[in-house]
């Protein structure tokens, strides 16, 4: 393994030493932040391009060093510069340019602010510890927090709260030690080119071990709460295994800390090393509250042929307990864009038909309206619901999350999407209807009418059949009438036949 100047070409910048900022402000504003809520991905770019005149030979760094005072610069491998020195006990790492003076005097402000209040409050901070500061806006602000490598865990200088650090809500200490820990993996993943012979190579093997049994997990189980699925845990364990007894560098440690900073997180969310933790995706951990209007489900599934209620079902399933996986996402939107194609494509031949049998004599125009209104319908919502979600099968899943939380109506859950993606395919089947009733009534002009009811019962029974020999023999019901419902519900995808109770 190549060495660390190999790796990541640190650089050196000299910097006045504290003493020298002797018109730094006495008092700065901290705000405690976590790694996960930096600006590092929604920084604004103003980026100043020129042409230079480059010299003849070869050029050589600035050898101009001060001794009392020294920053290291690192390039991230997905290239975001930062910059690292060391400073009473601890160490510091920022990513405000340090090129620029003014920026160099602020950080310096903050530093001898911070350095201040530890001095003045006597706390301790261990000798492996690392400060990350975050410039604000105001020169008289900075957003900070410290990161122990021995505990692997971040803290705060002040005391502080889950809720304004918007880390969500706890259930014991050690699953706040959980969220702290995952942090932390946060916090390396940002900043790995200058840590990486502190943290042990074990952290690659234990998560290959993590992994693999995250893999079996996956693969031996349909509702496994694990956050990869198998065939990701499969190419992420080849390149783990390339790594194996082999010393970390920065690039190896990136991708670790994020890998583990992932298993942490959905740690955290299922409640591991809990009393109760979670041990399958669709377990709710808790109460939920009753549905406000129920009658708005009992008139929507009858009219829409019961496909509302398997939406529904879907949707709670897919946003239980608030959380998405995304390989469950990603076959829920790709089976209802098919499902809304299939319906935008087979209106079509009904609205045809429809208009083409209004041209046969002692046809009524009456008549083929409401299959012609319901095709219509159907193909009108259809094209809506593709367009609104045109590529969101692809979507990460902290935006399927922020889809279905503003989906979910607190009174009804996710009742008005369900009905809303049961409108193309149940308003082409009520076209189908409406579409052979007009052609029964067409065919009662030449055949007669008792004729034509005996048809319409010769094709009620053969619905019945296919839906009878199609569905699990699993139901008693005494009537037909129960029996068809059941039968259709089963089609559908509702094993119980009688809809999941709100």
């Amino acid at each position: 393994m190549a060495n660390h100047s190999s790796q990541c070409h640190s650089h050196i910048i000299s910097v006045q030493p504290l003493s020298d900022y002797s018109d730094a402000p006495a008092t700065v504003l901290l705000k405690p932040i976590t790694p996960a809520s930096t600006t590092r991905y929604s920084k604004l770019t103003n980026l100043y391009f020129y042409h230079t005149v480059i010299p003849r030979g070869s050029i050589s760094a600035s050898s101009s060093l001060d001794v009392r005072k020294k920053w290291s610069s690192y390039p991230h491998p997905e290239g975001q510069l930062y910059f690292k020195t060391r400073f009473s006990n601890y160490d510091v790492v920022t990513e405000a340019n340090i090129h620029r003076q003014e920026t160099e005097i602020q950080v310096t402000s903050c530093l001898k602010f911070i350095d201040d209040t530890i001095f003045q409050q006597q706390i301790v901070v261990p000798p492996s510890s690392e400060l990350f500061i975050e410039l604000d806006e105001s020169p008289f602000s900075c957003a900070y927090y410290f990161v122990n490598h021995d505990a692997r865990r971040i803290f705060w200088l002040e005391q502080t709260s889950t809720e304004l650090l918007d880390m969500g809500s706890i259930v014991s200490e050690s699953h706040l030690d959980t969220a702290l820990q995952r942090l932390y993996w946060v916090h390396v993943e940002f900043f790995p080119m200058h840590v990486y012979a502190q943290v042990s190579p074990q952290v690659v093997d234990d998560l290959i071990g993590v992994m693999s049994h995250g893999a079996a997990d996956r693969l031996t189980s349909r509702s496994s709460t694990f956050p990869y699925t198998a065939e990701k845990c499969s190419q992420l364990l080849q390149l783990l295994s390339l790594q194996r007894g082999r010393s970390l560098d920065g690039h190896t440690l990136c991708f670790v800390a994020r890998i583990w900073g992932a298993i942490e997180n959905q740690r955290f969310m299922t409640y591991y090393g809990q009393e109760h933790a979670q041990l399958d995706r669709l377990q709710i951990m808790t109460p939920e509250e009753d549905m406000d209007h129920p009658w708005v489900k009992a008139i929507a599934n009858p009219i829409l042929w019961g496909i509302p209620n398997r939406y529904f079902s879907e949707l709670h399933d897919l946003f239980a307990n608030e959380q998405v996986f995304v390989d469950q996402w990603q076959i829920f939107m790709t089976t209802c864009n098919s499902e809304w194609h299939t319906a935008v494509v087979w209106t079509f031949p009904v609205i045809i038909a429809t208009i083409l049998s209004c041209l046969l004599s002692r046809a009524s125009m009456s008549s083929a309206l409401p299959s012609i209104l319901s095709a219509s319908g159907s193909l009108a919502t259809g094209s809506i619901l593709l367009l609104k979600h045109q590529g969101l099968q692809d979507a990460t899943a902290s935006f399927a999350a922020r889809y279905l939380r503003a989906a979910k109506s607190h009174s009804i859950g996710m009742l008005p999407s369900a009905i809303v993606f049961s409108l193309p395919k149940g308003l082409y089947l009520w076209s189908i209807v409406l579409m052979v009733a007009h052609f029964l009534l067409l065919a009662s002009h030449v055949v007669g009418g008792l004729a034509m009811f005996a048809g319409a019962c010769f094709l009620t029974l053969l619905v019945w059949a296919a839906l009878y020999v199609t569905s699990p023999d699993e139901y008693d019901q005494s009537s037909i009438l129960s029996k068809l419902l059941c039968r259709w519900h089963s089609l559908q995808g509702d094993p119980q036949g009688l809809g999941s109770s709100v």
